[in-house]
């Protein structure tokens, strides 16, 4: 297949066009990957074991961690070749898409032997413990050991969003999920490996996104060239600028939701059960905001990087209004299927109960906790990600951890659940207004934060907004 020479896609066209047709692609993928990881729920639940559930509960907030660290990484990426290619500077492009896939590697591979060499003692940290723990931990070291896989697959995808491939990135997780799906019940139950089955499942998953998204990164879009050695290590200091604070904002959710985990054990077996149902559940009825929060980048950037700043604001703006179309029919929707999810994933007593209480609401809260997903994505594009280091710090630590603790305590289990949803959406208000505000000093050419916020990178000069650089 031929390689392609890209242009800037989204410096021209409706904004709100963009960022959905954006949004709806990346979320069909998410979609059909988390779709999978709510069957693979259903299979386990069928097996009747809640320590089952439980375990894949734990497992999942051990690779929760790895996975935040892929996709700070894959935002430092995608963000440096989107701007690249609003400049018009494909060899750049091409370079940064390299040494960032390189980039992934340096990080993913040790931090992969770290995890998997202490998994019992994260895992136990969490609150695992017994025949749980054990499951867990085997469950984790599986699908663990694939973590430098899916950097390079979480990488490939936001560079084919960012060269505006959308589609692609969409039908390489498409795949992976069709994968997982196929695989998941031979394994399970045909070769009665259950819980093991389920994880090699998903690494076999993983593999497919990874080689179909870098096989369309290389060949179709010719963005995967030989490293230029000289430049690796500049290269790697750009990268730095913004993967550090972007990993650091995305580490701070798995610390959260470990300490929420933690204190929803103190409840028992059952309701890690349903926490763990609700944290595969939750993807897949609100894929379409994690797709729009991979969206928001791309078009930010590259009207970034081409001087259109007013079109920045545009973009925030269009990510609050697709929030409220999405999010609303969706908890309306959860609302009223409430029962037949208790059904299908035969939770009983405080297991069902919890379900009620999700669906009934927290839920609604997703429409502020949509806003920060839109937020965080334009702080980044103007090169301020401190910004969005101190969103996620403030949401899922200054806010999150007492307001879980102290609503446990007074609530017990729906406490918890509470505690998220609250912190979630005082966070959401906050960043959404200081984007808006952020945004609004760059259409009008003023200075946009504070020197600790800001960042140079190699080869780009510091960001001056002004308006006339206005597309």
């Amino acid at each position: 297949m031929t390689t392609q020479s890209h242009r800037a896609t989204y410096v021209k066209g409706p904004v709100f066009g963009h960022v959905s047709h954006l949004a709806i692609t990346s979320a069909i993928g998410i979609f059909a990957i988390m779709i999978v990881d709510l069957v693979d729920m259903y299979f386990i639940s069928i097996l009747g074991q809640p320590s089952l559930a439980a375990a894949v509960g734990f497992a999942g907030l051990g690779l929760f961690l790895g996975a935040s660290a892929c996709i700070g990484i894959s935002i430092a990426v995608s963000t440096l070749v989107a701007q690249a290619l609003g400049e018009e500077n494909e060899p750049r492009a091409q370079r940064y898409a390299t040494h960032g896939l390189l980039y992934s590697l340096v990080w993913t591979v040790p931090l992969t032997v770290i995890t998997l060499v202490y998994a019992e003692e994260l895992l136990s940290l969490i609150g695992a413990t017994d025949e749980t723990l054990s499951l867990a931990v085997n469950y984790f070291r599986i699908v663990g050991a694939s973590l430098p896989i899916l950097g390079l697959a979480f990488a490939a995808n936001s560079l084919l969003r960012a060269v505006g491939a959308a589609k692609l990135s969409m039908w390489s997780t498409i795949v992976g999920g069709i994968v997982n799906a196929v695989i998941d019940p031979i394994l399970i139950f045909g070769a009665g490996m259950g819980l093991t089955g389920a994880a090699i499942a998903s690494v076999i998953s993983r593999i497919s996104v990874a080689v179909i998204a870098l096989y369309s990164i290389g060949k179709s879009h010719g963005l995967i060239v030989r490293p230029v050695w000289p430049e690796l290590v500049s290269d790697f200091t750009s990268l730095s600028a913004l993967a550090l604070p972007s990993m650091l904002t995305n580490l701070s959710a798995p610390v959260s939701a470990a300490f929420a985990t933690s204190q929803m054990a103190r409840f028992g077996t059952d309701a890690v059960a349903a926490s763990s149902v609700i944290g595969r559940l939750t993807p897949v009825a609100f894929s379409g905001l994690y797709g729009l929060s991979s969206a928001v980048g791309p078009v930010a950037s590259q009207n970034m990087g081409a001087g259109n700043y007013h079109r920045v604001h545009e973009t925030l703006m269009a990510a609050g209004k697709f929030v409220l179309l999405y999010v609303i029919p969706v908890s309306i929707l959860m609302y009223l299927a409430q029962d037949t999810l208790i059904t299908v994933f035969s939770l009983h007593g405080e297991a069902a109960e919890l379900l009620n209480f999700y669906a009934t609401f927290v839920v609604g809260s997703y429409v502020l906790f949509g806003l920060q997903l839109s937020a965080n994505p334009i702080f980044t594009a103007l090169r301020h990600p401190g910004f969005s280091t101190m969103s996620n710090l403030v949401r899922d630590l200054v806010l999150a951890v007492p307001l879980i603790f102290l609503l446990s305590t007074e609530f017990g289990s729906r406490g918890v659940l509470a505690g998220q949803a609250l912190a979630n959406a005082l966070a959401g208000v906050l960043a959404f207004a200081t984007a808006i505000w952020m945004s609004g000093k760059v259409e009008r050419g003023e200075s946009i934060g504070p020197d600790w916020s800001r960042i140079r990178m190699h080869r780009h000069q510091h960001v001056v907004p002004g308006v006339q650089h206005r597309g």
